[in-house]
């Protein structure tokens, strides 16, 4: 009878942790900032970094991820209706001008891009 007392002490300390955990991470989630360069040069590449952004999503469950491209911000990743609406056109040249909009964002920021700029403070995916 003492192991069993034990062993439910032993359960209800690791489910309050668990839930604890949960619910501090549930209203305290990180903010990821996914920037994709929709450059011409990159449209042979969008499939790579569909695949590579719904990795990522499914990976981050305590995470509020928005997205954006190089020419605009497109807000929530989970409230868009299909991710083809991040790669709609694929025209011009990536410069670090265009990222000038995202300097306000807080939290984490990562830039999928082929890599030849790499601005301060982004987490650069190359492709």
């Amino acid at each position: 009878m003492k192991y069993l007392k034990v062993f439910s002490l032993f359960i209800i300390f690791h489910v309050t942790a668990w839930a604890g955990a949960h619910t501090y991470f549930n209203s305290n989630k990180e903010q990821i900032l996914i920037v994709v360069d929709t450059s011409y040069s990159m449209k042979q590449k969008f499939p790579e970094i569909k695949q590579w952004i719904e990795d990522y999503e499914s990976s981050a469950r305590y995470k509020n991820i928005m997205i954006g491209t190089d020419k605009a911000m497109l807000g929530k990743l989970s409230e868009l209706r299909r991710k083809e609406e991040i790669f709609r056109t694929a025209f011009g040249i990536m410069k670090e001008d265009n990222l000038k909009r995202y300097l306000n964002q807080k939290g984490k920021k990562i830039l999928l891009s082929d890599g030849v700029i790499a601005p301060e403070g982004w987490e650069i995916v190359d492709f």
